[in-house]
């Protein structure tokens, strides 16, 4: 009856499903309930350069310069959007100090105005200050205009960021326009000055914020879930070709030890599946409506991916057999669970010790920049690279493991009883 609970298989498996349970959890659960959104680049651009726009941009680097504020404001640069170096813009735009003093100075002139007026219909108004008045009243008949704001959100580098700052970089300019709207307010209520409406819409919002989406996540792509869900079907894709072309070509090998041939024969039809994968990929992508600008580089993207993953598999595979497939799958459950989330967005934990080495997420951006960044972006070329050296070094490692285990396994040990 005890002699299952006295097997060290038993404990061996128990042990076995506690690893399994920590590992998921850490990638499922510990990765969720760790995420918070900090330091987020945003360019911080002033095309005004006026004292008013000066101090408005010290202030708000000044308030956002903490290590755990949402924002980290930096520099803007050319092609910052399309090379992904900021999610967002924050943009005073020109002429927003003199719009502002403009209203200063309508405010001030509508203050004198209606006092000299009240004085004039009393005819308590002294000749000194009939001159006064007519300037004054010149200067409230002249056009004033609310100061300009425009926010830019880079909006395929994440979703879930971009909504966040859609949000955040709005409100952060209306709370400007609602401390300037603040201060006017007080000065006409001490002087008991009435407005017009058109007058009070613009001391009511004396700042006009305007939004602007680039890099637009299109219709039809899973609110920009698309490239994670294509990476996931690209390692699916590669997960179940690998196992079965492996097991097929162990099989036929007349060695436990696949030699170079085998390997070979291993790459072509690993190539065969990856094409033929990518194009059905790209088929159903078709039909559930998946806009897809580009359709030759969407399916070359998928190829390199697909194949990339497919080499990955195979030489561990090659290498360490059937047993190395759970590591496989646990691998996949640490990738999705981080390219998700913008880097930013992880604890150092999962941003170094996972997001950063994981080949997923360097495909994931591949297939982000072919969906969203229709001017082109250098980091297409940059992922493109790291991925064809990780297929590149997989294949060598696949090549390599015939060779390396047929001499330790077996030449080596002959060597030493000969000896």
């Amino acid at each position: 009856m005890f002699d299952v609970i006295r097997s060290k298989r038993y404990w061996l498996a128990l042990l076995l499903v506690g690893a399994i349970i920590g590992i998921v959890s850490f990638a499922l659960i510990g990765i969720r309930n760790s995420v918070k959104v900090k330091q987020i680049p945003v360019a911080l651009v002033n095309e005004d350069k006026g004292i008013l726009s000066n101090k408005i941009e010290s202030k708000l680097r000044k308030k956002f310069n903490g290590k755990d504020s949402k924002i980290k404001w930096v520099s803007p640069q050319k092609d910052g959007f399309n090379d992904q170096k900021y999610y967002g813009a924050f943009i005073i735009r020109s002429g927003f100090s003199k719009e502002l003093q403009q209203q200063n100075e309508s405010l001030k002139a509508q203050i004198i105005s209606q006092k000299l007026t009240t004085l004039q219909k009393k005819e308590e108004l002294p000749d000194s200050a009939k001159s006064q008045l007519l300037q004054a009243k010149f200067v409230t008949q002249k056009p004033v205009h609310p100061a300009q704001i425009k926010i830019s959100i880079n909006q395929g580098m994440n979703a879930q960021v971009s909504q966040l700052l859609s949000q955040a970089l709005p409100q952060i300019a209306n709370t400007l326009s609602s401390r300037i709207s603040a201060q006017q307010q007080s000065v006409l209520s001490k002087n008991k000055i009435n407005l017009s409406a058109k007058s009070w819409d613009l001391v009511s919002t004396p700042i006009s914020v305007s939004t602007h989406e680039s890099n637009k996540i299109e219709k039809n792509t899973i609110g920009g879930a698309a490239p994670m869900l294509l990476v996931a079907l690209a390692w699916f894709s590669a997960l179940i070709p690998s196992l079965i072309l492996w097991r097929e070509h162990t099989k036929r090998s007349a060695s436990k030890f696949l030699n170079a041939t085998t390997i070979t024969s291993q790459l072509i039809t690993g190539l065969v599946a990856s094409i033929l994968s990518a194009t059905i990929g790209f088929l159903f992508a078709n039909v559930f409506n998946l806009t897809i600008p580009n359709p030759i580089n969407f399916i070359g993207l998928m190829f390199i991916s697909i194949f990339v993953f497919y080499l990955i598999i195979t030489c561990a595979l090659d290498w360490f057999g059937f047993f190395v497939y759970p590591l496989v799958l646990v691998v996949w459950f640490l990738a999705i669970a981080v390219i998700s989330y913008a880097p930013e967005a992880l604890d150092p934990l999962y941003r170094k010790g996972i997001y950063s080495w994981v080949p997923m997420r360097f495909s994931m951006q591949t297939l982000t920049n072919t969906l969203y960044f229709h001017n082109g972006s250098s980091t297409t070329m940059s992922s493109l690279l790291v991925l064809l050296i990780i297929g590149f070094v997989a294949a060598i490692l696949m090549y390599s493991s015939g060779y390396l285990k047929h001499y330790l396994f077996t030449v080596r040990p002959h060597r030493k009883i000969n000896n």
